[in-house]
């Protein structure tokens, strides 16, 4: 994902890498059910310091349907087979398959429903692949959890863990993302760090081997984005494109198909603004408009150096799934190419298309997030949707599917969700899930509130 120069990335076993891409818009979904009212219940409630008392927001929608609502969401993380979000609040939840503990909850039972990530409160931002996960918290740390054999985690241990250890050995950090056995961040002055996998050169240090603590990749400075594949790397740097790792398909974009485990600079670009990469392709976002992608990128034949996608000019955000790429446009329409089994390119079939196809019933998302073989979008309202691949709930609708495409997008229950506060915290707090608890005597007013102000309050008094 790439927000703000931030980039989160997100692989499949075998599949591969996801970005998250922050686009620039306010407007909202049209084709959705929009939220008309809150209710905050119980619309009162008196508890004795110490105590807790649990507060729900139900949400009314114009279709006359109702539902409880989650903490609100600021950015979204799909993976292959389970899904994270970061919370406003800071916390992080996820869902979907759990196998290796990648959910974080300390479990590695499979969820329909959202599990908070365990000790997570002030996260930035969230990267989650196939088997592992890592955020960036405040103070510029890096904690990650899941699947660790490799040392992907970076904690000095080929340890897996279900809830999330501290990455050692590394500088306070910027940005993280997450491939599928590697994981890499950026720390200061752009300078970036790998650790875990790197037989194919992807963790860009001069050498091709594994490591389970930060090595510093080489000769690069000044990058403001990363985008990791399965088996390669890439990083933004001053409008140009670098990438270390595997190159059997060309995916490091050099003209050559020679692996390199140091940076190489991709050919012919020197305006980028965004990358994104896949299983074995990169695309990068040029400030024209234009998205131009290369190795065995979604719908074509491998290619050694870039090539523009065909009927995509106005591009605003790009995002990358295993074998599928999408696009924002200025416009606020989406529009989506690839293989498309599952139903990942949303324009109603699942049928593969070559070209850029119209993603049906979603407007202007603020941010948009490819899964290997899902998407997701974030509205600005707070709803977030999604489609593709289902067979462990990983688009939020709290129901397995199979390996049945979606190919038009579902809305994650529980969306838009609400942002609680307490009036007077000495007198009561209150946790991003509707938790007071009792501080001191008095009267405290709870009001849970949407990303598009709608809000509804209750009070609580403490004895």
């Amino acid at each position: 994902m790439l927000h703000s120069n931030r980039t989160t990335r997100t692989l499949a076993a075998g599949v591969v890498t996801v970005l998250c891409a922050a686009l620039l818009t306010t407007g909202a979904m049209a084709a959705n059910p929009q939220l008309q009212t809150i209710d905050v219940t119980p619309t009162a409630k008196t508890i004795s310091v110490g105590q807790k008392q649990t507060f729900t927001a139900t949400g009314t929608f114009s279709d006359g349907s109702k539902q409880v609502l989650w903490p609100a969401i600021s950015d979204i993380a799909p993976g292959d087979e389970g899904t994270c979000v970061l919370l406003t609040g800071g916390g992080v939840e996820c869902w979907g398959h759990n196998q290796y503990g990648q959910l974080g909850d300390g479990t590695t039972g499979d969820s329909l429903l959202p599990r908070r990530v365990k000790n997570i409160s002030t996260a930035r931002a969230v990267a989650f692949g196939y088997w592992h996960g890592c955020v960036l918290v405040a103070g510029g740390w890096v904690r990650c959890w899941g699947l660790n054999h490799v040392g992907q985690l970076g904690n000095g241990t080929n340890d897996s863990t279900t809830t999330p250890v501290t990455v050692i050995r590394l500088y306070p950090a910027t940005a993280v993302a997450v491939g599928m056995f590697h994981s890499c961040a950026l720390v200061t002055n752009g300078v970036a760090q790998c650790w875990g996998y790197g037989d194919h050169g992807e963790l860009g240090a001069g050498f091709f081997g594994r490591t389970n603590t930060p090595v510093t990749v080489a000769n690069l400075y000044g990058a403001t984005a990363l985008a990791l594949g399965v088996f390669h790397s890439c990083a933004l740097r001053s409008g140009a494109v670098q990438c270390w790792g595997k190159n059997d398909a060309g995916q490091l974009g050099d003209g050559t198909t020679a692996s390199s485990n140091t940076p190489v600079t991709v050919k012919g670009i020197g305006s980028a603004t965004a990358i994104a990469a896949g299983y074995s392709y990169t695309c990068a976002l040029l400030g024209s408009g234009v998205v131009q992608c290369w190795g065995a990128y979604p719908g074509s034949p491998p290619s050694t150096t870039p090539v523009t996608i065909a009927g995509i000019s106005t591009a605003k955000a790009i995002t990358a799934g295993s074998q599928h790429a999408c696009a924002g446009l200025q416009s606020g329409s989406v529009k989506c190419w690839g293989y498309n089994a599952y139903g990942q390119l949303g324009d109603s079939t699942a049928t593969d298309s070559n070209t850029p196809v119209l993603v049906r019933a979603i407007n202007s998302p603020t941010r948009l997030s490819a899964g290997s073989s899902d998407t997701c979008a974030l509205f600005s309202g707070g709803v977030m949707r999604c489609w593709g691949w289902n067979n462990y709930g990983q688009l939020g609708n709290r129901r397995k599917t199979g390996e049945a495409p979606n190919p038009l997008a579902v809305t994650v229950v529980g969306t838009p969700g609400v942002i609680w506060e307490s009036s007077d915290p000495t007198k009561a707090t209150i946790t991003d899930r509707g938790i007071a608890t009792g501080r001191a005597a008095g009267n405290t007013r709870i009001t849970a509130t949407t990303p598009g102000l709608i809000n509804d309050n209750a009070v609580l008094t403490v004895k």
